[in-house]
């Protein structure tokens, strides 16, 4: 059996470790299109697909996109629910919105995560 080493990291890192695993990430190119947005992930462009996988379970899903050079690009989904809501009166056969509420997001595993 093969001898391997495995290094663990403490829990707890500290506010410069996190700004700087974060600030390492490659970021993404976006562009947009009224009412659109458009994600590139750099350095996936002339890679070669050799599957393409979708997991799904109640509160999970992702896509998984497995190359020949045996890397994988993982997307991980998170569907939501957006209410925007206000209260019109047409009675002038124009509408006129007289009142309008906070818009209302559905909590996610990222707002989860963050109550922790």
């Amino acid at each position: 059996m093969k001898n391997t080493r495995i290094q663990t990291r403490s829990k707890s890192k500290t506010a410069a470790t996190k700004r700087q695993h974060r600030s390492s990430m490659p970021a993404l190119v976006q562009r947009g299109i009224a009412h659109r947005r458009f994600v590139e992930f750099p350095g996936m462009k002339g890679r070669t697909v050799e599957k393409i996988e979708l997991f799904t379970m109640s509160d999970y899903h992702s896509l998984t996109v497995y190359f020949q050079d045996k890397t994988f690009l993982s997307l991980v989904l998170e569907p939501s629910l957006l209410l925007d809501s206000h209260f019109s009166d047409v009675s002038t056969g124009d509408e006129r919105i007289v009142k309008r509420w906070p818009t209302v997001r559905s909590a996610t595993s990222n707002d989860r995560a963050k109550d922790r």
